[in-house]
């Protein structure tokens, strides 16, 4: 074998085998720790200070961190904080090397993104023992990283599916304006629009218990009893109780459908609404936006109980030229700023005055 061939040759070799990192300002502490982890099979890599191991972390991506804590120009806090942004979700283990014993400093190595520890002088034994244990971690995350992965694909394909399935099929109304932000790729919120053969306009607004893809599961049949009781031109309230004993029978227990239903006539001058478990639907003013009428929840939500006639539940509203319907689900109620705060149904109700770009803050909720 030429000299070119044997070097490609330990090359590939090289390439397989595990790269070490060592961030140490002490040189005897470097070659002891360096030849122990020869021995165990690695590469390795030596930093004299903090911006150094940093700079070989980016050039080299080692598997494994070994980093002193104090250090000339940056200490391995500091270096540890770096590392630990640049390898983003990749799991790349840090033992800090000392040989303090005191608390605070021990907590802080963990608080700054350490993964264990090893203390000096090194024992081959525990020196072994930690590095198959980030060994194992490593390879826990690395299926935990795959599963996520599958998990969102198979979520991406499921959302396609959902989308053409549920709300292709919606009117397009240039006088209706909707917001829907979901928490996930999945959410329980769902929009539902038809008009019926009268030309009276149905909207369905529903939110399932939980959040991803199990609170999507009663999508499907809900959407499908909307469009073809719509389509046939039956009232909301017989629309949902035939919504409503079919998820009885689909939902597991603990899952049901909160919804908002309303229907407005082909002539707009009145609306049938139908809340069942939802927050008010509110009718404003056209003139003052100010809030003229408001629907309260007094239907049971749906898939709890196959009896309940929502029948009386409906409610007649009339209308004015102008006049706006609100439906709105309790993810807007909940939503926080920054600092926790929640916006409140006061607050979202003061965003629907009228007032000057109020609808513009509403949207940025």
């Amino acid at each position: 074998m030429d000299e070119a061939h044997l070097q490609a040759s330990e090359n590939t070799v090289s390439r397989k085998r595990h790269v070490a990192l060592i961030a140490d300002d002490d040189i005897t502490n470097r070659l002891v720790l360096k030849s122990m982890l020869r021995k165990k099979g690695f590469d390795v890599i030596e930093a004299e200070d903090g911006e150094q191991s940093v700079n070989l972390f980016r050039l080299h991506h080692p598997d494994i961190i070994f980093m002193d804590i104090m250090m000339p120009v940056m200490d391995g806090y500091e270096a540890t904080r770096h590392i630990k942004n640049l390898s983003n979700e990749g799991f790349v283990p840090i033992i800090f090397l000392t040989a303090i014993t005191d608390e605070k400093q021990l907590a802080r190595c963990i608080e700054v993104g350490g993964d264990d520890f090893l203390t000096k002088p090194f024992r081959k034994t525990l020196l072994n023992a930690k590095i198959d244990s980030m060994e194992r971690i490593r390879e826990l995350h690395r299926q935990v990283g795959g599963l996520y992965r599958q998990i969102q694909h198979e979520e991406e394909i499921a959302e396609r599916v959902f989308s053409n399935a549920v709300t292709k099929g919606n009117v397009d109304i240039e006088q209706m304006e909707t917001l829907l932000r979901p928490a996930a790729i999945f959410s329980g919120d769902m929009l539902l629009t038809a008009f019926s053969p009268s030309r009276d306009i149905h909207i369905l607004l529903a939110d399932f218990t939980g959040h991803g893809l199990s609170a999507a599961l009663g999508a499907l049949p809900a959407s499908e009893v909307f469009r073809s009781m719509t389509a046939k031109g039956f009232a909301i309230e017989e629309i949902l109780n035939t919504m409503n004993n079919k998820l009885h029978v689909l939902l597991p227990t603990g899952m049901f459908m909160t919804a908002q239903f309303v229907s407005i006539s082909h002539d707009l001058d009145h609306i049938t609404v139908c809340n069942c478990g939802m927050p008010d639907i509110l009718l404003l003013g056209n003139r003052d936006r100010k809030i003229k009428h408001r629907i309260k929840s007094t239907g049971l939500p749906l898939g709890i109980d196959p009896g309940f006639d929502y029948c009386s539940t409906s409610e007649h509203v009339g209308l004015d030229i102008g006049d706006r319907v609100v439906l709105v689900s309790d993810g807007v109620h909940e939503a926080s700023n920054q600092s926790g705060q929640l916006f409140g149904r006061s607050r979202f109700e003061q965003a629907l005055s009228g007032r000057q770009g109020s609808m513009a803050r509403l949207k940025e909720v």
